[in-house]
């Protein structure tokens, strides 16, 4: 660009020699930001763990196929627990502290007290302020962690079911292991 015209050039239509790389350093940026992307959706792949066991239902002969419940299941359910709670008028005079080690221990009392399923809805519908709430779902992530409950759902976007796990008595008798960590 700094060189003389070619006076022989009687059109004066010389092509910017910096346009190339403008288009180059544009390209280079795209692949960046792309490349930033994968690596933030890596990190957040690798941050959740899941139980490989926690797919694999067995199914007593006769039953209905299960379908497994995973996290992003319970994270929607507690969503709309939560916007429901928010909607309907509660009025709070004299709000108790609950525990995760409170809720524990009712959730322990309601598995034993009932042989079949019970729904996580209806679990959840029984708890009236919003700490309780946090405290119920921290509680079934507990005993979802130590597999002492099974969660399952019949359908898609369907109501999610709590059972007994296999090793819920054993979990249940052993009371160093369930212990409230999130007070």
């Amino acid at each position: 660009m700094l060189l003389p015209r070619d006076p022989s050039d009687l059109t004066g239509d010389a092509e910017d020699p910096r346009r190339e790389l403008v288009d180059r350093l544009l390209e280079h940026e795209k692949f960046k930001s792309a490349a930033q992307m994968l690596l933030q959706k890596q990190q957040v792949e690798e941050a959740v763990w899941t139980n490989p066991g926690i797919r694999e239902f067995r199914n007593a002969p006769g039953t209905e196929p299960e379908m497994e419940a995973d996290t992003m299941d319970l994270v929607r359910v507690f969503q709309e627990v939560m916007n429901r709670l928010r909607e309907r008028p509660i009025l709070n005079v004299d709000e108790e502290s609950v525990t995760v080690a409170q809720m524990l221990d009712y959730v322990k009392r309601r598995m034993v007290m009932e042989d079949k399923p019970v729904s996580l809805r209806r679990l959840l519908h029984s708890t009236h302020s919003e700490r309780a709430l946090i405290c119920m779902f921290l509680a079934l992530l507990e005993l979802v962690r130590l597999q002492a409950i099974l969660l399952r759902q019949q359908a898609n976007f369907g109501d999610i079911l709590i059972k007994k796990g296999d090793g819920f008595d054993a979990v249940m008798s052993e009371d160093a292991q369930v212990r409230d960590d999130w007070a």
